[in-house]
């Protein structure tokens, strides 16, 4: 066992797939009863079937982050249904709009960019908020925001012609969850609340599935490939062990965040990339 999470119930939203899943099932599996929260209620359900077959309490919301409504319901009819709440994550997010790559400052890309910072940014803010009442009245809490290693700068794919999203808003938007992890932090720590970030690396979701899809599409040489090859190819190209990474191995390492193990550890942003990024 990583941590002993035994009696704790956590929130997850966009846990109906991909990361958020992989961090639903091994929290799961280190004893906690987890709600899932997301707009796929689909998704949602097949993941809260999966955790009842571990023996842990578990049961979808719909939750709808841009809605301020959806957040106060979702999160106050979890609580009443555990009777408290120990653990937040916020992983809900997106990467673009689909159709809308904002890949070059001369493109139609303001719509992309007010939508993803209303999903990542205030998406992230908006779960905080509706949470973060509850747990300064029991002075405990943990809050797990997911980020990315692109909220640390832009990795080099050559010139800015060829470089996919350069003006992307997901690389802002997850510089944006570092620093509002690092202010909760720092904000909630006298009430024994911490707050960490995650920051994964390449993790073979609908996420990247969609990101390479849409750079193949820009991109004669990648004509007749299959996403997932570039996938590996781009794996191999960019991470010192070679590999991808898991969702279970997020889970992994949010498991341990939550945990009483890791009672000190708050407002960091913790990089899970294979060492694609080093700083």
């Amino acid at each position: 066992m990583i941590a002993d999470l035994t009696g704790k119930t956590a929130l997850v939203t966009g846990g109906g797939q991909g990361i958020g899943r992989g961090i639903a099932l091994k929290l799961a599996d280190q004893g906690a009863d987890i709600a899932i929260a997301d707009i796929n209620s689909e998704g949602a359900n097949a993941v809260v079937e999966q955790i009842k077959a571990l023996s842990r309490v578990s049961f979808s919301v719909h939750l709808d982050v841009t809605d301020n409504t959806s957040v106060t319901n979702a999160v106050g009819q979890v609580i009443s249904e555990f009777g408290h709440l120990d653990i937040l994550i916020n992983n809900a997010g997106i990467g673009r709009v689909e159709g809308k790559a904002g890949g070059g400052l001369d493109e139609d890309w303001e719509e992309n960019w007010n939508t993803v910072m209303d999903i990542n940014v205030q998406g992230v803010m908006r779960c905080t908020k509706a949470v973060v009442g509850h747990f300064m009245k029991r002075k405990c809490g943990k809050i797990i925001n997911t980020a990315s290693g692109a909220g640390r700068g832009p990795i080099w794919w050559g010139p800015p012609s060829s470089a996919p999203g350069y003006a992307n808003a997901y690389g802002p938007s997850k510089a944006a969850v570092i620093n509002y992890t690092q202010y909760c932090a720092a904000t909630l720590g006298p009430y024994n609340i911490n707050v960490n970030a995650i920051c994964p690396g390449r993790v073979w979701t609908a996420f990247h599935d969609v990101a390479i899809s849409e750079r193949m599409r820009g991109d004669p040489s990648l004509a007749g490939a299959e996403p997932h090859d570039v996938f590996n190819e781009d794996v191999a190209n960019l991470i010192p062990l070679a590999r991808s990474q898991t969702p279970e191995e997020i889970g992994t390492l949010v498991a341990f965040l939550v945990s009483d193990d890791a009672s000190s550890i708050t407002g960091q942003s913790i990089h899970i990339d294979g060492g694609q990024r080093m700083a």
